[in-house]
């Protein structure tokens, strides 16, 4: 990197760096060999893990050309910025790609996840060099292919003009425009590398080859860097066992996919506290699914397990129940099957464990919608994690239709389910409760966590009529049966059991006491 210093009337003398933005643009093929404090470890990999997730929370917003690019930028700016290419910068980006590489090779659907995200980023950085730069970092990295000769270009003028050219990448920029061929510059590349500028007819085939338009390159070098880090993810699986012997960084990197980057709701503030005989009104008004689901099924059988009381109870804490309400609550609600005391020797201790007032005092955090689908799955008689994701398409419907959402905006739900777009699908149940909620309320982190859909839900309310989510509001039009009104058996179309399969499940590392 090339600096230069000067100074001006006697004033101190000040350097000037050269911006080189291709140092911060990489393929990841090689993991960088440098020591690093356990301190940098967990800090440079949650700082990128809250660019992907933003990324993840723009797009499920449905922001998209330049309002999504310069949101993006700011994220960036605050996070991890990437502007000189420094080498301070340089090697932060490249431990904190491969730290996450690692914490998300495990399974088929942290591997999807990473690698949607990060081929975004990259090509939003790559789109943010110019043509010169672009070049470079071609050459830099390897990416040579055939430019096509003017003759070539002569030759094949009417088939190439047939073919229209985006003036910027899809999501990105807006509108197509056609120029005149012999003007732009064409690369010959092999169709296997273009799959997906041939499936759009996007480029002209001639031999097994592609003649890629240089408004088109951007998507075949995401495509080569989607495959590389494809494989990369695969080969990182296989070295887990030997990351996972060094018990310092195990843990992080076994819990890195599970970490949440936003609000945690650890102070219990919605705006106001909550009363306990609201919540039958706001589990149908105001909750997400997974909680509606946990509140009626407790109202109806009398008892959660540990996993579905930690769940909901955290989820309570969160929204504004303190640890006497809380108590109150379950207790009253258990004791319709069991004595007072059995409650207290069995149950009441954690509640005031995760509240913070027993054992380690830790004062725990309510579970983000990262950790809710990728915890253990419900078995027999449980009714804890994501039914979106969790669930099968007939007893989801059902679930949805229970709660009174119609019948196309089911049917889009489910199909988002299916491709297992979770969240987008808990956002666009809020999105279908609370019409017009974008215009009157933030709702940053709807989608990713079920205390902010919570809390978005009680802002609309009192936006919309005053009532701050307080007792005595209508009840949200798309529900139309209150738990408080049902008796045994009578909501029993909320499904039992996503599967109806048995399955035991433990306590686990980290979570409250049963």
């Amino acid at each position: 990197m090339q600096t230069t210093t000067r100074a001006i009337h006697g004033e101190p003398t000040y350097t000037r760096v050269k911006r080189e933005p291709t140092r911060l643009l990489s393929l990841y093929n090689t993991a960088p060999q440098a020591e690093i404090t356990l301190e940098e470890f967990e800090l440079y990999a949650l700082d990128r893990l809250q660019i992907l997730r933003s990324i993840e929370s723009l797009r499920l917003r449905g922001m998209k050309g330049d309002e999504f690019r310069m949101k993006l930028e700011e994220i960036i700016s605050a996070c991890m910025p990437m502007t000189l290419g420094t080498a301070e910068e340089v090697r932060k980006d490249q431990i904190s790609h491969f730290i996450l590489r690692i914490a998300y090779c495990k399974t088929e659907d942290l591997r999807r996840w990473f690698l949607k995200h990060e081929s975004e980023l990259f090509r939003f950085r790559l789109e943010r060099l110019d043509s010169n730069e672009r070049a470079k970092f071609m050459e830099q990295s390897g990416l040579a292919y055939d430019v096509v000769s003017k003759e070539d270009v002569l030759r094949l003028k009417a088939q190439l003009q047939a073919v229209p050219i985006f003036s910027q990448q899809p999501g990105y920029g807006q509108g197509i425009h056609t120029v005149e061929v012999t003007r732009t510059q064409f690369f010959r590349i092999p169709f296997t590398q273009a799959l997906d500028l041939v499936a759009h007819r996007q480029v002209f085939l001639e031999g097994g080859f592609a003649y890629v338009p240089v408004e088109r390159l951007v998507s075949i070098i995401v495509a080569r860097f989607r495959s590389s880090l494809s494989r990369g993810l695969l080969e990182a699986f296989g070295a887990m066992p030997y990351v996972l012997t060094d018990g310092r960084i195990a843990p992080l990197v076994s819990n890195m996919a599970k970490q949440y980057t936003g609000k945690d709701f650890s102070g219990t503030k919605t705006g106001d506290s909550l009363d306990l005989n609201d919540l039958d009104m706001l589990a149908d008004r105001s909750m997400p699914m997974c909680m509606r689901v946990l509140h009626k099924n407790l109202r109806l059988e009398h008892k959660l397990k540990h996993w579905g009381r930690l769940q909901y109870g955290l989820f309570l804490k969160g929204a504004g129940i303190g640890m006497e309400d809380a108590i109150q609550f379950w207790e009253k609600e258990f004791t319709k099957i069991m004595t007072t005391d059995v409650f207290n020797k069995q149950y009441a201790y954690s509640i005031r464990h995760y509240f913070g007032k027993e054992g380690k005092r830790k004062d725990y955090t309510p579970f983000n919608c990262s950790k809710i689908i990728l915890g253990p799955g419900p078995g027999h008689g449980e009714f804890h994690g994501c039914p979106f994701r969790h669930y099968d398409e007939a007893n989801l419907n059902k679930l949805l239709e229970r709660a009174g959402v119609g019948a196309m905006d089911r049917d889009e739900m489910i199909k988002l389910s299916k491709g297992q777009h979770y969240q987008l699908a808990c956002m666009k149940h809020f999105e279908t409760t609370h019409k017009g909620a974008e215009s009157l309320i933030s709702m940053d982190g709807v989608g990713n966590h079920p205390n902010a859909f919570f809390a978005a839900s009680m802002a609309f309310y009192k936006e919309k009529n005053g009532e701050g989510g307080r007792k005595g509001g209508n009840q949200n039009p798309s529900s139309q049966t209150s738990a408080s009104s049902a008796g045994p058996g009578e909501d029993a179309g909320d499904p039992a059991s996503p599967h109806g399969e048995s399955m035991e499940i433990g306590t686990g590392e980290g979570s409250p006491p049963a």
